[in-house]
């Protein structure tokens, strides 16, 4: 099993040891205004918050092309705010041969229902059992892409295949969640073994959208 970094910021280098491999994210400055009109914005959305959404897509996709072009296998991907605290749960994949979230936050199947599903997110985990669970799409959405396995580069052919979901991209996670309506990303397991890092997550650009209160290892 790997475990590969999209590491964008030095400065968060310090927390991996060789059990992490790094790989060079985009940074958000190098991105062009062009690049960014290749994605899907909410009309308001400045152009520093396009180039990371940008940046953080296309790390991902790279990341996944890097996995087909080098017909990779069992890699466990995460971001730069993102750790493993216990190695030996990566055990827990061993069968598993689809994508699948190994961390992230559970929400409502809505955007706008987001603040409502808070009161309710304590009655949705009632229903996980430990280990592999199945994502239900009408109950709740498993967003970020903090943390997730891809099991060979079958898996992120047809993953990449699918994206985008409409005329232009979204940002990465938004992809995901679509994939996940479609049955395509089923997956999770619970209770995550990628766990933010709060120190990082809560200087990341999605802080401000999505109010980062724990590590998630509940999602």
């Amino acid at each position: 099993m790997r475990v590969i970094v999209i590491n964008a910021y030095p400065e968060r280098r310090e927390k991996y040891d060789e059990r992490y491999e790094l790989y060079p994210a985009i940074w958000w400055e190098h991105v062009t205004e062009e690049q960014t009109e290749e994605l899907h914005f909410r009309h308001n959305a400045n152009m520093e918050y396009r180039r990371k959404v940008t940046a953080c897509s296309l790390s991902h996709r790279n990341l996944l092309k890097k996995i087909i072009q080098e017909d990779l296998k069992n890699i466990v991907i995460i971001e730069d705010d993102c750790i493993i605290e216990d190695f030996d749960r990566l055990d827990e994949l061993e069968n598993v041969k689809e994508f699948c979230y190994i961390g992230g936050q559970i929400n409502a199947p809505l955007m706008k229902d987001f603040k409502k599903f808070e009161d309710i997110k304590d009655n949705v985990r009632e229903n996980f059992s430990k280990g592999l669970n199945v994502i239900d799409p009408k109950e709740f959405r498993v967003a970020h892409a903090c943390s997730y396995f891809i099991p060979n580069a079958q898996v992120a052919q047809h993953i990449l295949t699918q994206m985008p979901n409409g005329k232009k991209m979204r940002a990465i996670d938004t992809e995901y969640i679509s994939l996940q309506k479609k049955d395509i990303i089923t997956k999770f397991i619970y209770p995550a073994i990628g766990t933010l890092y709060l120190k990082d997550a809560c200087n990341g650009f999605t802080y401000s959208t999505y109010k980062l209160y724990d590590d998630q290892s509940l999602y």
